[in-house]
C-alpha cells in the first residue's frame, strides 16, 4: 500500500529490492530515535504512525507515513555516505496511543544499491522530491492549525535546524576524497531550500574550510603547520620531497584563487 500511495514511480520489482535490503523497526509512543547532534549513519522510511522532529526541544514539523527520515539531500541527488550529524532529534509521536514502524537503511549499503540499480535511483530522486513537498506543506498546516504556540520560536528553530543540516551535509562531503563529487546536486539543495552565500560560508566554516578552498576543492595548510611529522597529505614515505610538494601545491592553489 505504501507503493501505491507514495511511490507509485518506483517499480515493484525495484520497490522489493528497496525494501528487503533495509530492516523494520519499532518505536514505541515518546520513543528517541535519533539525537540531536549524534552522528547518524542511517535513512528511515516511516511505514506506520507519526514522527516529531524536535530542535532544541521544539516540535519543528511532523513526519507520518511515507515520509523519509534523514535523507540529507537526497532528494537533490546528493550520495552522501557514512555518518551524517543530526540537526533534531526524532521521536516517535509522544500522545500518540500506536507504535511507529519504519524502514532503515545503513547509508553507505543505501547509496551502494542506488548506484547499482540506476533506474531505481531515477524513481526514488523523483519520489523523494514529492516527500520535501508534503514536508513543507505539513509545516505550513502545523502553524495555520494553531498547533504551533510560539510562531517566533517556531520559525527561529526551523531556521536553525535548516543551516544545521546544510552544514552536516557539506561536512560529510568535505570528509571525502573528492568534496566536489556532488557539486552540481549541492548547488540545487541550496536552490531549493535558499541557502544564501552567508549561510554557505558560515556552514564550511564550521568545518575548518574557507569559500576560497572550496572552490579548488583542496583545504589550504599554512606553512607553520607543515613540519617534518605532519603526514595528513602525504605519506610518511614521501619524505621531505613529499614535503615540500605539499608546499609548492598549497602555495599554487593559494595563488589561483587570488
Amino acid at each position: 500500500r505504501i507503493r501505491e500511495e507514495h511511490f507509485y514511480v518506483v517499480e515493484p520489482i525495484g520497490w522489493s529490492k528497496l525494501i528487503r535490503s533495509g530492516r523494520e523497526e519499532t518505536y514505541q509512543p515518546g520513543a528517541l530515535i535519533v539525537q540531536q547532534g549524534d552522528m547518524n549513519p542511517y535513512i528511515r522510511l516511516v511505514l506506520e504512525g507519526e514522527l516529531e522532529v524536535m530542535r532544541d526541544g521544539q516540535v519543528t514539523y511532523q513526519l507520518d507515513e511515507g515520509h523519509f527520515v534523514s535523507e540529507s539531500g537526497l532528494h537533490a541527488g546528493i550520495m552522501l555516505r557514512g555518518a551524517v550529524e543530526s540537526c533534531a532529534a526524532i521521536v516517535a509521536k509522544r500522545d500518540s496511543r500506536t507504535p511507529v514502524r519504519v524502514v532503515r537503511w545503513d547509508r553507505t549499503e543505501l547509496m551502494d544499491l542506488l548506484e547499482e540499480e540506476k533506474s531505481i535511483r531515477s524513481s526514488l530522486k523523483a519520489a523523494l522530491s514529492w516527500d520535501i513537498i508534503r514536508k513543507l506543506k505539513g509545516q505550513r498546516l502545523m502553524l495555520a492549525n494553531g498547533q504551533v504556540d510560539d510562531p517566533s520560536l517556531w520559525a527561529l528553530k526551523r531556521k536553525e535546524q535548516g543551516s544545521d543540516r546544510y552544514a552536516a551535509i557539506l561536512a560529510n562531503m568535505l570528509n571525502h576524497p573528492n568534496p566536489h563529487e556532488h557539486i552540481d546536486e549541492l548547488a540545487k539543495y541550496r536552490g531549493v531550500h535558499h541557502i544564501n552565500d552567508e549561510q554557505h560560508k558560515l556552514a564550511l566554516a564550521k568545518s575548518g574550510w574557507t569559500p576560497e578552498e572550496f572552490q579548488v576543492g583542496h583545504r589550504f595548510v599554512a606553512d607553520n603547520e607543515l613540519g617534518d611529522d605532519d603526514d595528513e597529505w602525504v605519506g610518511e614515505e614521501e619524505g621531505p620531497i613529499g614535503h615540500e610538494l605539499k608546499r609548492k601545491v598549497t602555495r599554487l592553489a593559494r595563488g589561483l584563487v587570488r
